[in-house]
C-alpha cells in the first residue's frame, strides 16, 4: 500500500470513528452515557473538560459541557473508565471509575459530577447599565460605557480574576432561565475577550432565578432580580 492509499484509509477509519462517537443511540455494543456537570448546589457548569481513561488504557475520550452543563458519549461496554473533569485551571478527580457492563440489548447511564471552583468570592457587585436584547443574550449597545469601565479595572489590575454572574426573574421554567443567564453571562464575556482580556481571567456562570435579591411578586423585584454581577475572586 503506497503512502497516499494509507492516507485515504487512516482518514477513513478516523472519520468513521468520528461519525460513531457522534451518535446519541445506544448499539447492542456501545452504551450512551449522559455526563452532567454542576456544582454542589445543581447549578450548570458550561465548558468543563470531561476527561475519560479506560481503567485497561486501551481508550481515551473527552468532552466539553454545553450550556447545560451536559456531555453526551458513546462508549464500549464490558468496560471501566477513570473520570476526571478540568475548568478554569482545576483539575478535579473521581475515586470511583464508571463500571459500564456487558449486557444484552442497548443501555444508557447517566453520570451526575458536582464540583467547586471558587469556594470564596472577594467582592460582589452589581454590573450596572448593562442590559440585554428582550428574552436573549445580545449585548444592547447601551452597556458599552459599562463594559469599558470594567475593562479599564481589569486591565489596572492583571492578577485580578473575575466571575461574571447572570441572573434572571422567575418567568419561564428554570431550565430555560439556566440558560439564558448562563448566555448573559458568556455574552459579556467574549466582550472582555474580545477587547483583548485573557480568558484565564474570566468565569461565566447562569445562575437563573436561584439567587433573588427581590419578591418576583412585583414588576420593580423582577427587574432588580434581572441582573449581571461582577464576583471578584482573585485581585
Amino acid at each position: 500500500m503506497n503512502l497516499k492509499n494509507i492516507f485515504v484509509f487512516l482518514t477513513i477509519v478516523c472519520a468513521t470513528a468520528a461519525s460513531t462517537i457522534a451518535q446519541d443511540s445506544p448499539t447492542e455494543t456501545m452504551a450512551l452515557v449522559t455526563f452532567k456537570v454542576t456544582d454542589y448546589s445543581g447549578i450548570p457548569e458550561e465548558g468543563a473538560e470531561i476527561n475519560l481513561t479506560g481503567v485497561d488504557t486501551t481508550l481515551t475520550a473527552k468532552g466539553v459541557a454545553n450550556v447545560d452543563g451536559v456531555f453526551k458519549i458513546l462508549l464500549p461496554e464490558g468496560k471501566k473508565y477513570k473520570i476526571s473533569v478540568f475548568k478554569f485551571g482545576e483539575d478535579f478527580n473521581f475515586e470511583r471509575p464508571l463500571d459500564i457492563p456487558a449486557t444484552v440489548g442497548a443501555i444508557k447511564f447517566q453520570k451526575d459530577l458536582k464540583i467547586k471552583l471558587v469556594t470564596q468570592y472577594l467582592r460582589i457587585y452589581k454590573l450596572e447599565h448593562v442590559y440585554f436584547d428582550f428574552d436573549k443574550s445580545t449585548l444592547k449597545p447601551e452597556s458599552e460605557p459599562a463594559l469599558k469601565e470594567l475593562w479599564k479595572q481589569l486591565l489596572a489590575n492583571p492578577k485580578m480574576k473575575i466571575e461574571i454572574a447572570g441572573h434572571t426573574d422567575n418567568k419561564g421554567s428554570d431550565e430555560y432561565n439556566l440558560r439564558l443567564s448562563q448566555q448573559r453571562a458568556d455574552a459579556v464575556i467574549a466582550w472582555l475577550m474580545n477587547h483583548s482580556v485573557d480568558k484565564n481571567r474570566l468565569l461565566a456562570k447562569g445562575y437563573g432565578e436561584t439567587a433573588p435579591v427581590a419578591s418576583n411578586d412585583t414588576e420593580d423585584g423582577c427587574a432588580k432580580n434581572r441582573r449581571t454581577e461582577v464576583r471578584i475572586i482573585e485581585e
